[in-house]
C-alpha cells in the first residue's frame, strides 16, 4: 500500500534496491553450514526434486503462461526474468513457520542458488538473446547477489560475528525486502491503479504460479504417499522464486515495467502464505 501512496520516494531507493538485496542474501545465508552437501548420496534425491520444482515446473509454468496471456513484450520479459532466478530464501523460514521439513527446504534453496549460476544466463540468453541480456553483466550481478554473499555469510559464521548479528538478522531482512517491494510497487504504480487488465493478466499468472501450482504439488504428493511436512517444503519450493533478484536484474538491464511482474508475484506470495498459515492446519 505504501508504494502506491507514496511512491515519489521509489525514485530515491532504486540505486539501492542491489546492496539491499547483497545484504539480504548474506544474513539469510548465515543460517546455512557449508557441510550441507557433504553426504551427496543421501541428498541427491532432495536436490532433484527441488530443482526440478523450481526450475522446471515453477518456471515452465511462468514462461508458458505468461506467452499465453501477457499481451506486452516488456511484461512477458519480467516474467522470463522471474522464471530464470532461484527459489526465495523466504522458503526457508516459511518452512519453520508452517511445521514443514525445513531440511528439506535448507538443502533445496542452496541447490536452487548453485545451480543458478548456470540457469540463470542460460534461461535468460536462450529466450531473451545476449542483445538483451549482456552475459557478462548478468554474471557480475550473479556473483553480487549470490557467490559475494555466500563468501561473505562464510567469513562472518568463521568469526562469530554471525551469532551476534542473529539478534537484528530477522528485522534487518523484513526491512531490506519491505524497501525492495516498496521501490517496485512504487516504480509501476500506474500499472497498480492505471491498467486494470494488465493487472489482470499479471495476477492470473501470480495466482496460478502459487494457489494452483502449491494445490497441485500437495495432491501429487500425498498420492505418492509423501509425508505432510515433506509436502509443505516441496509446495515452497515449487512456488517461491526470488521476486528481488528478478526486479535487480530487470532494473539494472530494463526498466521499472519489466520489473512490473515481480510486484504482483511477490504480493500473491504473501497472500498465498497468508492463507497456508490457516489450510496447512486441515492438510491430512
Amino acid at each position: 500500500m505504501m508504494g502506491l501512496a507514496l511512491h515519489q520516494g521509489a525514485s530515491w531507493t532504486k540505486p539501492a534496491v542491489t546492496p539491499i538485496l547483497g545484504l539480504i542474501m548474506t544474513l539469510s545465508l548465515l543460517g546455512i553450514s557449508s557441510s550441507i552437501f557433504r553426504d551427496f548420496k543421501k541428498l541427491l534425491l532432495p536436490i532433484s526434486l527441488s530443482l526440478v520444482l523450481n526450475y522446471v515446473v515453477l518456471s515452465g509454468t511462468f514462461i508458458g503462461l505468461s506467452s499465453l496471456i501477457v499481451l506486452e513484450d516488456e511484461l512477458w520479459i519480467g516474467f522470463v526474468l522471474v522464471a530464470a532466478v532461484p527459489a526465495a530464501v523466504g522458503v526457508i523460514p516459511f518452512s519453520y513457520h508452517l511445521s514443514g521439513n525445513t531440511n528439506l527446504s535448507l538443502v533445496g534453496t542452496a541447490a536452487t542458488y548453485l545451480a543458478a549460476l548456470v540457469i540463470t544466463p542460460l534461461i535468460s540468453m536462450l529466450l531473451l538473446g545476449v542483445n538483451l541480456i549482456d552475459p557478462v553483466r548478468l554474471l557480475i550481478i550473479l556473483a553480487e547477489l549470490i557467490i559475494g554473499p555466500f563468501i561473505l555469510s562464510r567469513i562472518l559464521r568463521r568469526t562469530g560475528i554471525a551469532t551476534t548479528l542473529e539478534r537484528f538478522r530477522g528485522a534487518i531482512v523484513n526491512w531490506g525486502f519491505f524497501l525492495v517491494i516498496y521501490t517496485v510497487i512504487g516504480l509501476n504504480r500506474d500499472v497498480f491503479l492505471g491498467e486494470p487488465a494488465t493487472l489482470l493478466r499479471l495476477s492470473i499468472v501470480a495466482f496460478a504460479s502459487t494457489f494452483i501450482l502449491a494445490y497441485l504439488i500437495n495432491r501429487v504428493s500425498k498420492l505418492l504417499n509423501v509425508d505432510k511436512p515433506d509436502r509443505i517444503s516441496l509446495a515452497l519450493l515449487g512456488t517461491r522464486k526470488n521476486y528481488g533478484l528478478a526486479a535487480a536484474v530487470a532494473l539494472t538491464f530494463f526498466n521499472s515495467r519489466v520489473a512490473a511482474p515481480t510486484a504482483v508475484a511477490s504480493a500473491f506470495a504473501v497472500i498465498h502464505f497468508i492463507w497456508l498459515t490457516f489450510r496447512v492446519k486441515k492438510m491430512d
